[in-house]
């Protein structure tokens, strides 16, 4: 039977286990207010947030069993990790609307950050690898992401993929590992992306949750070990980072704290003092890029 207008029944909204006091509530995923009528365990303000959380921590899941690296840190040290999702090379004007935006990124000050990690990722352009690849220290390693093309027409073959540089990480078993575990980590996703629409706080270029945990795996990363966003933007890796390991939802301040320039530029500074205003320098767009902040997209970051 449908229940129109209303995710709850009439009699549902007067039971005793929805909630009757003030206390202000905020939804796990967009953080507004959770409304006074919905039970007292709701975490989400609405069905589309509950089901945009669901979705997104299912696709994330956690370590599986068979990899090696399911058991956590038992067997090991726990590990430091970060993973980077700055503007590629050239696109910084992108992001002017953005509240942290900086110019270009230093590319080479940021690698030298990553590098005092025990495994790190950076995500980059198909046209920028050559010149980052460049700045990488040996043994650096390069995954792709093929993530589809833009419908657009294009004197040129249209990009359809993304690399992800890596290095470091935790290392699988093998004596947990089969010839055909299906479990297996593999350099190269294929998944294809949308607008995020249902994303708070969503930015041009934010990963999908299958490219988290895909990301996650690619460093053999394991509940225990600690993970630094040095982009933050909408938070979405910090959600995934969360869901994989098993912890809380990051709360709604702690999203929103990654946001301002503060954050994001402590975050990204080298071991010695917090400011980071050497990562990025600023950079006025050349005549006829657009005006106007774009508010979808998914591969010019």
């Amino acid at each position: 039977m449908t229940r129109p207008h209303s995710e709850t029944s009439a009699p549902a909204a007067h039971d005793a286990s929805r909630s009757t006091g003030t206390a202000r509530r905020l939804c796990a995923w967009c953080d507004r207010p959770i409304p006074a009528t919905m039970r007292r365990d709701a975490v989400c303000c609405s069905v589309r947030c509950r089901q945009a959380r669901h979705r997104f921590n299912r696709t994330v899941g956690a370590p599986a069993t068979g990899t090696g690296i399911g058991g956590g840190v038992v067997d090991g040290r726990p590990l430091r990790l970060a993973y980077a999702d700055p503007p590629y090379p050239g696109k910084a004007w992108l992001y002017r609307g953005h509240p942290d935006y900086a110019g270009e990124v230093d590319h080479a000050a940021l690698i030298t950050r990553l590098v005092t990690y025990d495994g790190w990722a950076l995500s980059t352009s198909a046209a920028a690898l050559p010149a980052v690849l460049a700045l990488c220290p040996p043994g650096v390693r390069v995954a792709a992401w093929h993530r589809g093309e833009r419908p657009t027409r294009s004197r040129r073959p249209l990009n359809a993929w993304e690399p992800v540089i890596y290095a470091g990480g935790r290392p699988a078993d093998p004596s947990r590992l089969s010839a055909t575990d299906a479990t297996r980590r593999v350099d190269s996703l294929v998944h294809g992306v949308s607008p995020m629409t249902t994303l708070p706080g969503r930015v041009i270029g934010a990963k999908p949750a299958a490219f988290c945990r895909w990301v996650f795996t690619l460093l053999g990363a394991a509940p225990g070990d600690t993970l630094d966003d040095l982009f933050p933007g909408s938070g979405a890796v910090t959600r995934a980072w969360a869901a994989y390991t098993g912890q809380p939802d990051p709360s709604p301040q702690a999203l929103n704290d990654a946001s301002p320039p503060t954050m994001a530029q402590h975050d990204a500074s080298p071991p010695g003092g917090p400011d980071a205003s050497h990562l990025q320098t600023p950079r006025v767009a050349p005549p006829g890029e657009h005006d106007a902040f774009p508010a979808t997209g998914s591969d010019a970051a």
